[in-house]
């Protein structure tokens, strides 16, 4: 077995490992906010465009630093990675505006932390589980049926897609870049019953006990006709809810499940812990 490959087989048995002692099941979505926040290092989102993340290891601070001008799935996913430089003993990392991903990884530790970052987010079966619990084909998904699970899993349109096709091996190189050509903004034109340039959550039981992290003018869809909306939700079209304030509450989606709604102010900058709380 070549060093490369014990090092990735390594990394995503850590990946996994770490998730299941936390309490999140291999066919799960997998909070990783709320992974850092139980028991990992302080969780801060930063005003650095020029930094994708850090992870701080300083004798007795500890820190992982994600940037808050970042898209939603692209923030959860390099706070994976940062975590993945915590668990796996790196030390001390910072990554760079675009380090991250599969053409610039060019040390041990950055290959080891994404891989450890695709496994803890979108380990095999609940990517599976995603497409297949949904009646969608995970060998021939539509650009939609990706954004959906990607949205559930908590990472990126493209993040998904890459790691189906070069990781997973479950997506044709032809397809892969079918996905990757189509517009992301269109997709959420297609998901929304709005007009909209924000994140569009489409809920179903599957989404029974997530959370569901957006931000002040992201869409939801899918909740039971008259949520409890209380100050942070208002109804903004047939079967569409708008997030319109910074808190958080719980809600039943169409099939009775409850999912927990978060609603942070647009490109947050503090601390995870003050994420949800008014000024």
């Amino acid at each position: 077995m070549s060093n490369y490959l014990q090092k990735f087989q390594d990394a995503a048995k850590a990946a996994l490992r770490y998730r299941a002692l936390r309490g999140y099941a291999l066919d799960r979505p997998c909070d990783v906010y709320e992974l850092i926040s139980q028991k990992g290092p302080d969780l801060q989102f930063v005003d650095i465009p020029s930094l994708e993340g850090m992870y701080l290891d300083e004798g007795r601070v500890r820190r992982i630093c994600v940037c808050g001008r970042r898209p939603a799935g692209r923030q959860r996913f390099t706070a994976g990675h940062e975590l993945g430089h915590c668990i796996l003993g790196h030390g001390t990392v910072i990554d760079a505006e675009g380090e991250l991903g599969e053409a610039s990884l060019n040390t041990p530790e950055e290959q080891a932390a994404d891989i450890f970052a695709r496994y803890l987010l979108m380990p095999p079966r609940a990517v599976q589980r995603g497409f297949r619990c949904r009646g969608f084909d995970p060998t021939r998904p539509s650009p939609l049926d990706v954004y959906i699970v990607s949205a559930w899993l908590g990472v990126g349109y493209s993040t998904l897609v890459n790691h189906m096709a070069l990781t997973l091996k479950v997506l044709e190189p032809s397809l892969r870049q079918s996905l990757l050509k189509t517009s992301v903004k269109q997709i959420k034109q297609l998901a929304a019953s709005v007009t909209t340039t924000s994140d569009v959550w489409i809920l179903d039981p599957l989404w029974e006990g997530c959370t569901v992290h957006t931000q002040i003018g992201d869409v939801i869809r899918g909740l039971s006709s008259h949520p409890n909306a209380g100050d942070i939700l208002v109804k903004q079209g047939h079967d569409s809810w708008s997030c319109r304030s910074v808190g958080e509450g719980l809600f039943a989606v169409k099939s009775g499940s409850a999912v927990r709604v978060c609603v942070s102010r647009r490109e947050y900058i503090g601390f995870y812990r003050y994420r949800y709380l008014p000024e």
